[in-house]
């Protein structure tokens, strides 16, 4: 499996960063970004489509997002987790394969994160 075949959820409801993270992913050919922008939509398309990994703004509209994360488990998805800081601690359950992202983030540092869960070499 190439790079480019890696399917990546990205869920995050401020819809400009969403499309930002998209583009980031597909410049540095992590691979094919899936934009989902409530936390409902993202586990009804991680429960009709394999994903690689799941890109997750922990805080949704003030809320944890505790399904989204239970079923990233479910499916044995790697989670990349972005926080604001406590919004991690906050979570019923933690995300069993995990990196964890303060925001503001470096697009390096979402990067590499990304890269290291998908198992990839760093792209450069």
């Amino acid at each position: 499996m190439t790079r480019g075949d890696r399917e990546i959820l990205v869920l995050e409801d401020d819809i400009l960063l969403g499309q930002l993270l998209c583009d980031m992913i597909r410049m540095h050919r992590i691979g094919s970004p899936h934009l989902s922008t409530s936390e409902v939509d993202a586990c009804q398309m991680m429960a009709s489509h394999k994903f690689d990994l799941c890109i997750v703004d922990a805080s949704l509209r003030g809320e944890v997002c505790h399904r989204a994360v239970a079923m990233a488990n479910q499916n044995a998805l790697p989670m990349l987790l972005l926080t604001d800081g406590n919004d991690a601690s906050e979570l019923n359950l933690a995300p069993t394969e995990c990196r964890i992202v303060r925001k503001p983030a470096s697009e390096e540092d979402i990067r590499l994160a990304a890269v290291e869960l998908l198992g990839n070499e760093a792209v450069r």
